[in-house]
């Protein structure tokens, strides 16, 4: 995944490297430049695993003040779209879908 020119915590845009860095902890993720987005399908065997997933990502947003823009879902699958709340993506954004993508394989 490539870093879409994210923003450190004081606004100002993130070095190649930092951008790097925050990508690769959030391995899966698609990332869209217009409007700077990540998406990312997670898939279950159960109704049962996806409910305890979208309970936890309810949990997340709640903690973090990250809100996942779109979220739909079926019987077992949860899509989640992560926008950027400025012009760029935050380290804040990515910390949210790193935290995802950890939960959906634990």
């Amino acid at each position: 995944m490539q870093a879409l020119n994210p923003t450190t915590p004081s606004g100002n845009p993130a070095t190649a490297s930092e951008a790097t860095a925050l990508a690769a902890a959030a391995p899966g993720w698609s990332c869209s430049e217009r409007p700077p987005s990540l998406f990312r399908r997670f898939e279950f065997a159960s109704y049962a695993q996806t409910r305890a997933f979208l309970d936890r990502l309810a949990e997340l947003q709640e903690s973090s003040g990250v809100t996942a823009q779109n979220i739909n879902f079926g019987r077992t699958y949860v899509n989640v779209t992560l926008s950027a709340m400025g012009a760029a993506l935050s380290p804040a954004e990515y910390a949210l879908a790193a935290e995802l993508g950890r939960l959906a394989t634990a």
